[in-house]
């Protein structure tokens, strides 16, 4: 049952979309970088129209294969379009855009799978002014002549490098740039778009009005400071929250966290037995990728007399700039919070030195960093390099089977690619540690040991 679109904001408003817009605006700046390469293009023009038109056109094709009802059915998946309310546990009544209603029993139980919507933050004035989220950017007729975006997660990142890429103005308004990862990836992040030509303004955004088609933001960096930034387009870029109201969901027992999601449990009940939820309707991490494992494991634990556990701390994620920026697991200071100093190493490697990314070009904005147990496991990590999103699947298989980065150094990577470093940084953990049992292993060698 969906009531506006099959496949929901990653299909539409999300993944695909804000990915297909980034590989237009990288291959952009590609060409205007080329002549460092020796290679000599000439003037590089933009035309945004049909820019907008393959973004659609990715879209549809995604949508068609993928998601819509027929792609579904053959899946025997049925599909209904309308609100769904809870009547009672196994009951809902689907209300569709015309206004009729009908009735669908379950049998075994409920998965709700509802998602989220944009988070808008309160600022004075913003609801006299036309303002657009992740949900209304990709339907931009023109290219804005100067952005404006509120918020420095991944959503405002991603738009903002590409945007800025295909000939915007931009100016992100945040305190900091990425703030839920380790302080290097947003410091990185600064300085990436900054050498872009994207102004950083590290601020709150405190109020906003507009003159005539352009708006003016007022922002807040201090006690007594402020600082304004004008635009033709203002890009609200704060994150999302849970998508639950309407469903009745009081009606049946199921109640809401701390973070004004679904609660569930390890295994992803509600508190109504055989009402499950999962992905960004819960408040856990919002991805697509942990969503859909979300969903295979609540509908395995509903109709399997299985208890699988569907909530994790080892969810990889990706910002999608160029180079992306990804993570898994726990932050430098999360670990420090938890483990004590003592018990915490970190390992960090800046790109400058990759020959790979030497080779590309690519190593000026960039590291390795992983966060180690005493005895060298591996509890986090962040990558930026351009393939970022691809080398943290490695640290993630290698959490799973709860491994040492020392277990890395019999792995062997070719060379040169992005993900040698991984190896290199376990073998220098491992023969700095050598280094220190020398007198050690020089003793043992002289008894015969």
């Amino acid at each position: 049952v969906e009531r506006e679109r099959l496949g929901g904001d990653c299909t539409w408003t999300g993944c695909v979309p804000s990915k297909t817009l980034l590989s237009a605006a990288n291959a952009a700046h590609a060409a205007r970088s080329a002549t460092r390469f020796g290679i000599s293009v000439g003037s590089v023009e933009v035309d945004y129209q049909a820019v907008r038109k393959r973004v659609a056109d990715i879209v549809e094709k995604i949508y068609t294969e993928d998601d819509s009802p027929e792609a579904l059915k053959a899946l025997n998946i049925d599909t209904a379009s309308g609100m769904a309310r809870f009547l009672d546990p196994r009951t809902v009544e689907i209300t569709d855009n015309a206004g009729q209603s009908r009735v669908v029993s379950a049998n075994a139980g409920v998965i709700i799978a509802s998602g989220a919507m944009p988070s808008v933050p309160k600022i004075d004035g913003l609801e006299s002014v036309p303002y657009i989220t992740y949900e209304q950017v990709f339907s931009l007729e023109e290219l804005p002549t100067a952005m404006t975006i509120v918020g420095g997660g991944p959503i405002g990142c991603e738009l903002g490098q590409a945007f800025s890429r295909l000939g915007a103005q931009v100016t992100i308004v945040a305190p900091k740039l990425l703030p839920a990862l380790d302080a290097a990836a947003g410091e990185a992040m600064e300085a990436l778009l900054g050498a872009e030509g994207v102004r950083i303004v590290r601020a709150r955004a405190s109020s906003v009005a507009a003159d005539g088609s352009t708006h003016t933001l007022r922002c807040l960096a201090g006690e007594g400071d402020g600082i304004s930034v004008t635009g033709d387009c203002l890009l609200v870029a704060t994150g999302r929250v849970p998508r639950v109201s309407g469903m009745d969901l009081k009606k049946i027992g199921v109640s809401l966290n701390s973070k004004k999601g679904i609660a569930v449990d390890a295994q992803l009940r509600t508190g109504c037995a055989g009402v499950y939820a999962a992905g960004d309707c819960t408040g856990d991490q919002q991805f697509t990728h942990y969503a859909g494992f979300q969903g295979g494991v609540a509908a395995r634990n509903l109709l399997l007399p299985l208890k699988s556990a569907g909530v994790s701390a080892q969810v990889p994620g990706c910002t999608f700039t160029s180079p992306e920026v990804a993570h898994i697991g726990m932050t430098e200071a999360a670990a420090r919070a938890e483990f004590g100093d003592d018990n915490v190493q970190v390992i960090f490697r800046r790109l400058l030195s990759v020959d790979r990314a030497i080779c590309t070009g690519q190593n000026e904005h960039g590291f390795f960093q992983l966060v180690l147990k005493k005895d060298d496991t591996i509890i986090g990590a962040t990558i930026m390099a351009p393939p970022a999103g691809e080398l943290i699947s490695e640290i993630s298989l290698a959490m799973h089977k709860k491994m040492k980065l020392s277990d890395l150094i019999f792995v062997m990577h070719a060379y040169p690619t992005f993900s040698l470093p991984l190896q290199v940084m376990g073998s220098t953990l491992y023969y700095n540690k050598l280094k220190k049992s020398s007198k050690l292993l020089s003793i043992l060698k002289k008894i015969g040991l």
